[in-house]
């Protein structure tokens, strides 16, 4: 099944392998949520801190399989937008994929403040604001520059950040648990219903970002053999290190809800000085990788709703050399920067974790409606309208945990984007474009 379309899409490079899909997941997962989270989940959940660890994986795993079925209706870019528009028309399919791609970009700006003041531990000089946005113009220009040249040289530099902040995590995660054993899980109730409701916010915070591979279906070599992999594989590494690093930080810092940067006080603890210098080195790859995952994959949303009409005709285009959405990726680049140097972010963090989870709530909605329009999917899943249902109410769940104003906010961003969309779609028709 194909998604309804203005017209063909340009053709963009399937250069994607099924190693660069899974390395892709975890990137984007395992971005800078991981070096607060233990922290912050002792504080909210205490002793029942891996309990919602697991309970927000059974969340992200449900709607990782409807997703994976869902996507194996497609061959082309684009991802939970399509899938929207395939399953309840272009209104719903635009306004997935705006949210998309704004709670992306925020997501990035945010993202690279973190990596920021990381930084700062090994190299004071970024606490001055002029070395501070010099650095940002610099990280952002040479990924911009990697991902104009091909999504091939995007994916192995995203590859390459992913070995290099997993393996100093991997090795906190098995030392931790090694050297301390696994019955180091203190005796502590949770804080009361609003310290589990946080708890697992912020463990979902850390586990989303999954959905990136299925945006980027119509630039990989085989999507329909390998997306599977690439979601349910990089979902599965990162629940088993998030678990890992949990039970390595409650086993060696006794007061691990206190820390203020639990990772590196738990290198330190285990290795002295060096470790949480390695640990932070990690945080700085861990945010850079994200980013560089993010800056693959938030270009071709706005990619696909200027092709089928809903932006600008020149976000749209593709490069006829290297076959990369060169206008959107500078369009990211500019706004991503521009948050990331101002700061005028903060006011619509907020709304990420709303925005993310009405996005997925759609894609499993996407389930349902396309199982009864089309019949079985090529890769159907056990129990998949059952899967639905689960992640549906899981996602209604977490909405109502959050602020009037989050709902606020998205609305606002509805709203200017489907003006948008309005005087695009006049313009176009007045031009005969």
């Amino acid at each position: 099944m194909e998604a309804p379309q203005a017209g063909p899409r340009p053709a963009l490079h399937r250069g994607l392998r099924r190693i660069d899909l899974v390395s892709l997941t975890v990137n984007t997962v395992v971005g800078a949520g991981v070096f607060a989270m233990p922290a912050q989940l002792a504080a909210g959940a205490g002793s029942w801190s891996l309990a919602v660890l697991l309970a927000a994986f059974v969340v992200v795993a449900l709607i990782a399989l409807c997703l994976v079925e869902v996507a194996s209706r497609f061959d082309v870019t684009g991802g939970p937008p399509v899938y929207a528009t395939a399953a309840f028309g272009p209104a719903a399919g635009f306004a997935v994929g705006w949210m998309m791609g704004l709670s992306r970009i925020l997501a990035f700006a945010a993202i690279a403040s973190v990596m920021l003041d990381y930084a700062v531990a090994f190299w004071p000089t970024l606490a001055a604001p002029a070395a501070r946005t010099a650095a940002a113009t610099l990280f952002i220009a040479s990924l911009t520059l990697f991902n104009l040249r091909g999504v091939t040289h995007g994916a192995r530099l995203g590859n390459l950040f992913t070995i290099a902040k997993l393996a100093p995590l991997v090795l906190l995660a098995v030392a931790g648990v090694w050297m301390a054993g696994w019955t180091a899980i203190p005796d502590q109730p949770p804080a009361g219903m609003a310290g589990l409701s946080q708890a697992l916010l912020l463990a979902l915070f850390a586990c989303f970002g999954f959905e990136l591979v299925a945006v980027l279906a119509g630039e990989a070599r085989a999507p329909q053999r390998d997306m599977p992999l690439g979601i349910l594989g990089g979902v599965a590494i990162a629940g088993g290190l998030y678990m890992l690093l949990m039970l390595a930080c409650f086993a060696v810092l006794p007061d691990l809800a206190g820390s203020e940067r639990p990772l590196a006080d738990a290198a330190e603890a285990l290795a002295g000085p060096a470790g949480g210098v390695a640990i932070a080195v990690a945080a700085v790859l861990s945010c850079a990788g994200g980013l560089s995952a993010s800056m693959l994959a938030t270009p071709r949303m706005f990619y696909a709703l200027a092709v089928d009409d809903d932006l600008p005709a020149t976000l749209g285009r593709v490069h006829a050399r290297y076959r990369t959405p060169q206008p959107a990726i500078l369009f990211v680049a500019l706004v991503a920067w521009l948050l990331t140097v101002t700061g005028t972010f903060i006011y619509l963090v907020t709304i990420f974790v709303l925005a993310r989870v009405i996005i997925y709530g759609m894609t499993c909605l996407s389930l349902i409606a396309l199982r009864r329009q089309a019949g079985p999917a090529p890769l159907p899943v056990p129990g998949g309208v059952a899967c639905a249902v689960l992640a549906i109410a899981g996602c209604a769940a977490i909405v109502a945990t959050t602020t009037i104003a989050a709902v606020r906010d998205v609305a606002i961003l509805l709203v200017a984007g489907f003006a948008v969309r309005a005087i695009t779609r006049r313009w176009r028709a007045g031009s005969g474009s």
